[in-house]
């Protein structure tokens, strides 16, 4: 086991090397602190003061909702980071479950304001008749008699692009634009060489992963993300992460869970913007080929700029393809962390 973990180690280093050149791997330092010498009796405390600290940063975060649920919260802190930020001690881990929490409320808000939902690709979707004629009037801005000036055609490019893929084969299609939602963005050098396009780019992105879900497929995702929050960054035990996991999606939304779910392959199924909403099914959506040409695609990109055998890449792409979950749920809230003062001047 230990050799495994060394090795899997050196392959993301390698791969992190590679990838040095594009992206800037230490953008972000910590805005923490760790805590030690805590009275652990204070932890109601504690998690009222990691509410308060988040609602400062969130002004519009519906906090009262989250009374039914203290209570559940003593629980699973149990094995949490406590950390000073911003002269405050707070909970690491807590802090993100906030987080999670109040993505999922203003999704339920999004879907219940029918003035508001659906918009962009979320309207045209599930009509390929539409996607068609969507696809058609993007191409005429690039190739067609009244095409677009040059410098305006980049936006049709991009949708073109998209419905081009969408309408040959929707699972590649989602599975190729949802990369953008476990990745962090703004790590990308070139986004801050040129301002404008990477604005442009957001702008797009934002129109393409508005699609279509349903609140109960949300609340499923919610579920999904707790309990894997709980039992892998906070090693609780799996029954009781189930019985947490199930009392606060009823506490919140009134709504029962299948912890069934938790156990299936696990995939972005759709997506409100750059909010991923998580899914479960007993088999992977991806066939085998499209699994195979991923696979081929994502290898030949990496092994352009260092030297990592199949071997060593079987295992990463394995976890990519199998644990989108667990790499959303290494993102945490922006402000928990500050820009490298060697970057600053790059804005």
């Amino acid at each position: 086991m230990k050799n495994n973990q060394n090795e899997l180690q050196t392959t993301l280093q390698k791969i992190l090397a590679s990838v040095s050149e594009d992206y800037y791997i230490d953008y972000y330092l910590v805005n923490f602190k760790p805590a030690n010498g805590v009275n652990l009796s204070d932890r109601h405390k504690i998690i009222d003061n990691t509410i308060k600290k988040y609602k400062e940063h969130h002004e519009d975060f519906q906090d009262e909702k989250l009374k039914s649920v203290i209570e559940y919260f003593k629980k699973i802190i149990t094995h949490d980071t406590v950390i000073h930020f911003e002269n405050t001690l707070i909970y690491r881990e807590l802090y993100k479950i906030l987080f999670i929490i109040d993505i999922t409320f203003n999704a339920q808000e999004l879907l219940n304001d029918s003035k508001a939902y659906p918009s962009g690709f979320a309207e045209i979707q599930s009509d390929m008749k539409e996607v068609k004629l969507f696809k058609r009037k993007n191409r005429d801005n690039i190739i067609g008699y009244y095409r677009l000036p040059k410098s305006y055609r980049g936006s049709s490019r991009f949708r073109n692009w998209f419905a081009t893929i969408y309408i040959k084969n929707k699972a590649l299609a989602r599975f190729f634009t949802h990369l953008f939602l476990t990745a962090d963005l703004v790590r990308v050098k070139e986004f801050h060489e040129d301002e404008e396009v990477s604005k442009k780019l957001i702008e797009e992105l934002e129109y393409i992963l508005m699609q279509q879900t349903v609140i109960s497929k949300v609340i499923k995702s919610f579920g999904i993300l707790i309990y894997w929050e709980m039992k892998k960054f906070l090693s609780i035990d799996k029954d009781d992460a189930e019985v947490y996991t199930k009392t606060i999606i009823y506490e919140l939304f009134k709504e029962n869970f299948n912890a069934e779910e938790l156990y299936k392959v696990v995939e972005i199924k759709s997506s409100l913007g750059f909010f991923p909403i998580f899914g479960a099914s007993k088999k992977a959506s991806l066939k085998s080929e499209e699994k195979q040409f991923i696979h081929n695609k994502f290898f030949k990109e990496i092994t352009k700029n260092t030297e990592i055998s199949k071997k060593e890449f079987e295992p990463l792409f394995d976890s990519y393809i199998r644990t989108p979950h667990i790499q959303f749920l290494h993102k945490y809230p922006v402000e928990l962390f500050r820009q490298n003062p060697k970057y600053s001047s790059i804005n």
